[in-house]
């Protein structure tokens, strides 16, 4: 009778059985899960915070644990051509008005928005974005601004994708969808909220039928009017080269 070989890398074998654990409903709480697995509660508690923070997981008022966007995003969430977000990296360099901001580019992941990439800038922000990051998608000028160039039926099936996966009921969705009906882009598709944390937010769809949006993050301090339009031009300028390289006439958007 074999003997099963130890895990050369013991970390990285508990965080697979605790994901594996959550993904397949064996345990969806830190208790059930050193139940479950057999490890210490310390063990657990230490994975599921890392797991956390990294966007591996995430955790429900109610304290119950659910897969993170960050695995959504590396299973099924990435934009269609990958070369997209380095074609808008170069593009964003020839762009002088967006010298020195932060600009993030975020894809729909059911009832969040999902940060896929970041070009930081030299302002400080309250909150910086990073990869990996999720936030309401009402929190997010760039998923508002992907779902209101979208049709909407396009707009719903995005949000539902991963409905059951995020714990979204049918009134997550209904109201979601209700948000997005009453959010008025500009004229060149860009849309302009100020998020939780205070800061201003350009968001523009890039790319024909993509899931991919730019956003610049702009402090309160330095979103005066003339900033804003600048910043807002700025973007349209960014979806109108863009979308010229993958064939679309209308700067990117699809409605």
């Amino acid at each position: 009778m074999g003997v099963t070989p130890k895990p050369r890398t013991p970390a990285v074998h508990r965080a697979v059985t605790v994901l594996d654990a959550v993904a397949h409903n064996v345990a969806s709480t830190p208790a059930a899960l050193a139940t479950a697995l057999a490890m210490a509660k310390s063990s657990i508690g230490d994975l599921t915070e890392a797991m956390e923070i990294e966007n591996l997981l995430r955790r429900d008022p109610n304290g119950t644990l659910r897969l993170g966007m960050r695995l959504a995003a590396m299973t099924g969430g990435t934009p269609d051509d990958p070369t997209q977000l380095e074609h808008s990296l170069r593009i964003l360099g020839q762009i002088a008005d967006l010298d020195g901001h932060t600009v993030s580019f975020v894809q729909v992941a059911g009832t969040q928005a999902l940060c896929v990439d970041v070009r930081m800038g030299q302002h400080p922000l309250p909150l910086t974005p990073r990869p990996g990051q999720a936030r309401p998608i009402t929190d997010s000028a760039g998923a508002m601004a992907v779902l209101r160039a979208a049709s909407p039926d396009d707009a719903r099936d995005l949000i539902e994708r991963y409905a059951s996966h995020q714990g979204a009921t049918h009134e997550n969705i209904t109201e979601a969808m209700a948000m997005v009906a009453a959010t008025e882009p500009d004229s060149s598709g860009i849309v302009r909220l100020t998020d939780a944390h205070g800061i201003v937010q350009l968001g523009t769809p890039l790319g024909p039928e993509r899931n991919l949006a730019a956003v610049v993050h702009l402090s309160d301090r330095l979103a005066d009017s003339a900033m804003l339009r600048r910043g807002a031009t700025a973007l349209a300028e960014l979806a109108d080269k863009l979308g010229r390289r993958y064939g679309s006439s209308d700067g990117g958007t699809s409605a």
